[in-house]
């Protein structure tokens, strides 16, 4: 699916935070606070990894052009997507390595990237209507 610069942005983050306490789990403070005190190459470097796993599923949506509104899928589109993007992974690093995995592993693979795929889109904003963006005279 296209989704804008900012939709992945948004969507990425909100991954990054959500593995952040995935693994750390006991902190002070909220989430936001956790997030600003860690150093610009921590934030780099769980940004990086939450999109290496979501970007390439978010892409591999069909396009669903919603105005107003979250996108949807269902759940065999995410599925479908969550496993072609984690065979192109896996098979980039070391090709036959996915067929390689258990069904069980896959499975466990496809599930996990699916749950952190919808969160990001959940933490996206809603779209707007392009034909209604008023632009000031300013400009």
């Amino acid at each position: 699916m296209r989704f804008t610069e900012r939709e992945m942005t948004v969507g990425v983050k909100a991954v990054a935070q959500q593995l952040m306490v995935a693994t750390k789990p006991f902190g002070r403070g909220s989430v936001e606070e956790r997030w600003e005190r860690l150093t610009p190459m921590g934030r780099y470097e769980k940004l990086a990894a939450a999109g290496e796993l979501v970007l390439p599923l978010l892409v591999g949506l069909p396009d669903r052009p919603t105005v107003g509104a979250t996108p949807e899928f269902t759940t065999e589109e995410w599925e479908d997507a969550a496993a072609e993007a984690q065979r192109s992974a896996a098979d980039a690093r070391s090709p036959g390595s996915w067929d390689a995995l258990s069904e069980r592993k896959r499975r466990g693979a496809v599930a996990v990237v699916v749950r952190l795929g919808r969160t990001a889109v959940a933490a996206m904003p809603v779209r707007q209507d392009p034909d209604a963006i008023v632009v000031p005279d300013h400009l």
